[in-house]
């Protein structure tokens, strides 16, 4: 009999240490944030009509859109993308050389286009080298 206590002892003692270590990656998994995604949703943080015409939300969440701030006339919007873990940058100018780029959450994301040059980073992450603060989750970089 006390080699089967022993013997659950051993197994609730595994299950324990295997919970912890989900647990714990699950904290640092998600620990990256763009607190601007978490807000509630305003009137000027839908994206343009030529945008909601052309994706059709295969790659970036469009409702979770928002308007983060401008840049030379070019409008900035952050966006959830549908994949899990990821973030997206929408760079607007005009109806015809808008770009969108998505990545991992964990950041730097990268836009480069007619519009301009652009870097998305999570919350608390270090100035990208000669860049112009947008947002607190934007830079603007010239190359």
């Amino acid at each position: 009999m006390a080699i089967t206590s022993l013997h659950v002892a051993r197994m609730t003692a595994g299950v324990a240490l295997a919970a912890s270590a989900v647990a714990l990656s699950g904290c640092t998994a998600f620990a990256t944030s763009y607190d601007v995604l978490d807000r509630e949703a305003e009137p000027a943080d839908m994206v343009p009509d030529s945008v909601v015409a052309e994706d059709s939300g295969d790659v970036a969440d469009l409702p979770s859109a928002r308007l983060v701030g401008e840049h030379e006339g070019t409008s900035i919007w952050l966006l959830r993308g549908v994949e899990v873990g990821a973030v997206c940058v929408l760079a607007y100018p005009d109806n015809d050389l808008w770009l969108m780029a998505c990545g991992g959450e964990q950041g730097p994301v990268e836009l480069s286009g007619p519009a301009g040059h652009f870097v998305t980073v999570p919350d608390d992450y270090p100035t990208p080298d000669g860049a112009t603060r947008i947002s607190a989750n934007v830079y603007a970089v010239t190359p």
